[in-house]
């Protein structure tokens, strides 16, 4: 990928890379690249996911309806709690990192100049093609949260959207955190909540490496050096029958009375040196 002008442009400290469609998208030194299905959602094998041209152009056909229910039935209201501290903090000096982007749709809410660095365990072709051929700001490195390839506090703002409960070490990813980040850093995170109602009734999601309470999350968090600065529950759980909605998981952006009817935390943290 060129050099380019957007503010706050990371260097990643890596000499190897993977090519992905064209592009040349950096890798992590200890990170071992795999072409399968279950490069990411395995909490444990990392890499790409390919897809056939045929696979993709179906899922850019299909992609337009795939958002639209996910905003109605999923979680996508967590980018918009995240949204809000984005607005709040970032201006043109920030270095933005996101670890675990998905869709790297939150980019969406940073300012224009701006550079979306991000970090990615797994990524598709399908978001190769979408996302990093299409906007030349998106910087992405494949890595781990537990080994991240960039020097020590260089960076003012992080997003981690629900991917903590899939880290096999949280504490290590959550150092790593601290070590990369600036003094007084803003650090934005959601996590699933692992004992709530939903969890309860349906099972755990079988790629959570980690059942969270709000304290047990918190722990983690303020061992690492990370403050507190404000945090909610969120996400309410609809129990509609799954054959309605493709076995997916209905909520609503409401605060339940208790811990247990919510599925979500919410946190702004702040990196403490």
């Amino acid at each position: 990928m060129s050099t380019l002008d957007y503010n706050g442009r990371l260097s990643w400290r890596t000499s190897k890379s993977v090519e992905v469609l064209g592009v040349h998208i950096p890798v992590s030194e200890s990170l071992a690249v795999n072409r399968t299905d279950e490069a990411g959602w395995n909490s444990f094998v990392a890499g790409i996911r390919p897809n056939s041209g045929l696979k993709s152009a179906i899922k850019s056909l299909l992609w337009p309806l795939r958002r639209a229910s996910e905003n109605i039935l999923g979680h996508q209201f967590l980018q918009y709690r995240l949204a809000r501290w984005m607005r709040r903090y970032a201006d043109s000096k920030t270095v933005f990192l996101e670890c675990g982007p998905g869709d790297m749709s939150l980019r969406r809410f940073l300012p224009r100049d701006l550079a979306y660095n991000a970090v990615e365990f797994g990524l598709s072709e399908f978001q190769v093609r979408r996302v990093i051929k299409r906007d030349r700001r998106v910087n992405l490195c494949l890595a781990s949260i537990e080994d991240i390839p960039l020097p020590d506090s260089c960076v003012s703002m992080v997003a981690c959207v629900e991917m903590m409960q899939h880290v096999p070490d949280v504490d290590k990813g959550l150092r790593e955190l601290h070590r990369v980040c600036v003094n007084g850093a803003k650090v934005m995170v959601t996590v699933a909540n692992g004992h709530c109602k939903k969890v309860k009734t349906k099972g755990p999601n079988k790629h959570f490496v980690h059942l969270f309470t709000e304290a047990s999350f918190r722990g983690h968090v303020e061992a690492a050096g990370l403050k507190v600065l404000e945090h909610e529950q969120v996400g309410v759980w609809v129990p509609v029958p799954s054959g309605l909605i493709g076995g997916h998981s209905m909520h609503l952006p409401l605060k339940g009375k208790s811990e247990y009817e919510n599925c979500y935390f919410v946190y702004l943290l702040e990196v403490v040196k």
